[in-house]
Parts: structure tokens; C-alpha cells; sequence
């Protein structure tokens, strides 16, 4: 086991890797009653190609937001209320490329871990549930597609990647969906749901030997000797946009605008300079666009934008992209108005040491009274981690920042070439 302070923070975490491949860390919260658990599988919409033990397969889109549902299901009923009697919260979401199984309490602890476990552990699917979960998934479907604020951007993704399975909503397609079967989910499940593809996070005040000898113990039942390698594959994502607009009528009362700047690294994989990367773009973003900046504070007055404006910036290694959101009839005045802001950011001293400095200190006040919070902990540590990182690096990471970061990133990242917009419009 490894166990490291972290001395500014008063943090201690506890890593092991378990016999079986399974990552446990203990993040240790003195005094704290709540205690919460993810519990993470390294599979999301995007892992729909792959190889394992020499076969490739490649499954039907959405499979991993159906695992996900099915998981609650077992022959003696659904674990929800298991949960929910033991007093405990549990919920899962499906991202774009990991599973998470999560629940908080504050009591009744170890019941609810082993319940959790056997959980994710022990699937059951038979030929009669799955087709029972196919209609609620279409069902789940339909109704987001009657959702403007998920068609323009489903559509803009559409529009921005051309063979990158990000183009895929993450519960799949009426099509796909009609495809999964009994076999393909225990064959997924075999594959991702595997010890050594697995990461838990555990925070809460416990006696540190006696929760990983309970999970040791646990894991150790599992018997599980073979394990498999996994191989993803990716096409070759070009750097051009598949649409430079894209449009849909919806019965809506006014026009939904999306507006997406494509990014993909270049060279090798770097996940510290790509946590880096990503700090850098949020604060960067709010510099410019943010509510005290002097752009929005221009656009709001001259009516172009109203309180739906929104950005944001987000990157793995296969795939990156920012995004604007706004609403109004006005559509082509914004996009014409973002543009001309980040050519003017460009090409003129916009950054200063200052504002800089003001976005450091904002970002570390609500990071450290957000260690205050066991679900803030579980979930970033655990996103943090998988992404190659660390939670307890952000300060050092936002320490080196330097103005010439900023604006050789901002320049990178926002380049007009790879742009996409889509719309929603009323109908005539």
C-alpha cells in the first residue's frame, strides 16, 4: 500500500493495488460522518471497437449506457431499493469513456460496499430483459430527441468530428440500440468490467486495515487468474470539420445557437500538460467571455446575448472542442461578434498579470472549500485519476501557469478553420 500527505491541503490518500488488478485508493476524511464510493469501469460510448484476446469485435453504439441501466437488474430484484433500505443514495452514469457506480452514506457502511461490488461484479441478463430495456432506452431516445438543447448539440458533434465516435450520442441510436443482446452485454461486461480495468474511490473516516482487508478479502473470492489485455481502436480523426453549419426546425419559440471550435493534439500523449491545458482554457474563456469581462459586458448591452450565453472547453486525447451556446433570433450577429472578440483577443495585449492572478486565486478558493466535499472528492479524484492525473496537483499545476500560456493556448486552441455552427430554429 501507498500512502501520501499532502501537506498544504492536510490530504491523505491510501493506493493499492489489489492481488486481482483492481485500484483502490482511501482518501481519508477525519471526522467526517458521510462517506461516499465510486466505483469505475473504463468503458464509455466511445469503446465500440476493440480487440481482446485476439478477436476484435465491434458492438453496437450505446452498449455501455445499456450495461450501465442493466446492472441495477438482478434475478431477486432491483438493487435501488436494496440501497434505499440500507440507507444509502445510489446512482451510475455513463460518460464518454468511462461507467460509474456511486453511493453515499452514513451508515450501515460495509453492507452497502459489499452491495455495491456484488453489484457491478455479478451480471445477470436474460433474453426477456433485454428486450424489456431496449423499449426503455428508445423510449429515452425519443424523448431527448424532442430535447432543442440536446439536438443542437448532438448536431453540432455530428457536424465537427467526422469519424470519431463522440459523433454518437452516448445511449446510442434507435438502430443500434435494436442490436444489443444478451451475449454482447456479458461479453462487454467480461471485458471492461474486469479487476484490472476497474478503479474504486473511497472516501470517509474509516480504520484504514479493516477497509482494505474487507475489500481485500472481497476481491480474493472473486478468483479471477485471467486477465485480459485490451486493445481500443480509433480511425484517424481529420482535422477539417464534416459541416461548417448545420440546421434543424423544432417547435421551438426561438433560435438555439451551438458554436464549436474543433481541437486535436498534436504529437504524443502528455496528461500533465493536458490537465495544464485544460486550466489554462478555462480561465482563458472567462477572461474573455466570462460575466465581469469587458466583452460580455459589451454584448449584453448591445442585446446580442442574455443570461443563456454559455462556454465551455473540453479534451481527452482523441478528440477536443470549445463550445458557445446562446439563443435569440440574433444568431449570425453572435457568431460574427465571438469571432471578431477572438481575433481582437489575438492580436492585441488583452491578457494581463492581473486578471490572470484574480483567476488563480478564484479557482483555488472554491478547489480547496470544495475538498470539503466527499462527492466533490470521489468524483474528480476519480476523473483526475483515470485521466492520469491527479486531484492533489491541481495548486502545482495552477502555479506554473503563465500569461504566455494563456495566449499561446487561446491562439492555438479557438482557430476559426476547424469551426462548426448549429442551429435550432422555429419552425416557419
Amino acid at each position: 500500500m501507498k500512502v501520501k500527505h499532502y501537506k498544504d491541503i492536510d490530504e491523505t490518500v491510501y493506493h493499492e493495488k489489489m492481488n486481482n488488478g483492481l485500484e483502490v485508493i482511501y482518501i481519508k476524511k477525519s471526522g467526517f460522518n458521510k462517506k461516499f464510493v465510486t466505483y469505475t469501469a473504463k468503458f464509455g460510448s466511445i469503446d465500440n471497437d476493440f480487440t481482446v484476446d485476439g478477436t476484435r469485435y465491434k458492438i453496437p453504439d450505446g452498449i455501455a449506457h445499456f450495461l450501465e441501466h442493466k446492472m441495477f437488474e438482478k434475478e431477486d430484484g432491483d438493487v435501488f431499493n436494496k440501497f434505499s433500505q440500507k440507507g444509502a443514495n445510489a446512482n451510475a452514469f455513463t460518460s464518454y469513456d468511462r461507467t460509474t457506480y456511486l453511493f453515499s452514506c452514513t451508515e450501515n457502511f460495509y453492507e452497502n460496499l459489499k452491495l455495491l461490488m456484488d453489484m457491478v461484479e455479478k451480471p445477470f441478463f436474460t433474453d426477456e430483459s433485454v428486450k424489456k430495456e431496449i423499449g426503455i432506452i428508445n423510449e429515452e431516445i425519443k424523448m431527448y430527441q424532442d430535447n432543442p438543447g440536446f439536438r443542437v448539440y448532438n448536431q453540432l458533434l455530428e457536424s465537427l468530428y467526422q469519424k470519431h465516435p463522440i459523433r454518437i450520442d452516448i445511449a446510442g441510436t434507435l438502430e443500434s440500440i435494436s442490436e444489443i443482446t444478451k451475449e454482447t452485454l456479458y461479453l462487454c461486461h467480461e471485458t471492461f468490467y474486469a479487476p484490472n480495468n476497474m478503479v474504486m474511490v473511497i472516501v470517509g473516516d474509516f480504520d484504514t486495515e479493516e477497509l482494505f482487508d474487507f475489500i481485500r478479502t472481497h476481491q480474493e473470492n472473486r478468483n479471477i487468474e485471467d486477465l485480459k489485455e485490451i486493445t481500443h481502436h480509433f480511425e484517424v480523426e481529420p482535422k477539417a470539420v464534416l459541416e461548417r453549419i448545420s440546421e434543424t426546425s423544432m417547435n421551438v419559440s426561438d433560435t438555439r445557437l451551438m458554436l464549436g471550435f474543433k481541437y486535436l493534439e498534436h504529437g504524443e500523449e502528455d496528461k500533465y500538460n493536458e490537465a495544464k491545458r485544460d486550466i489554462i482554457m478555462m480561465f482563458a474563456l472567462d477572461m474573455v467571455f466570462g460575466a465581469q469581462s469587458k466583452f460580455y459586458y459589451e454584448m449584453i448591452n448591445e442585446s446580442l446575448i442574455d443570461e443563456s450565453f454559455n462556454f465551455g472547453f473540453s479534451a481527452e486525447h482523441t478528440y477536443g472542442h470549445t463550445l458557445f451556446t446562446s439563443r435569440g433570433s440574433n444568431s449570425k450577429e453572435v457568431v460574427d461578434r465571438i469571432l471578431d472578440i477572438i481575433e481582437e483577443v489575438k492580436t492585441t495585449d488583452y491578457f494581463t498579470e492581473e486578471m490572470l492572478l484574480s483567476q488563480k486565486r478564484e479557482l483555488l478558493g472554491d478547489y480547496l472549500s470544495s475538498l470539503d466535499s466527499p462527492e466533490y472528492i470521489a468524483n474528480q479524484y476519480t476523473k483526475y485519476l483515470l485521466d492520469g492525473n491527479n486531484l492533489y496537483e491541481i495548486p502545482s499545476i495552477v502555479e506554473e501557469i503563465t500569461l504566455e500560456d494563456v495566449k499561446a493556448t487561446f491562439v492555438e486552441v479557438l482557430d476559426p478553420k476547424y469551426m462548426s455552427e448549429s442551429l435550432v430554429v422555429p419552425y416557419e
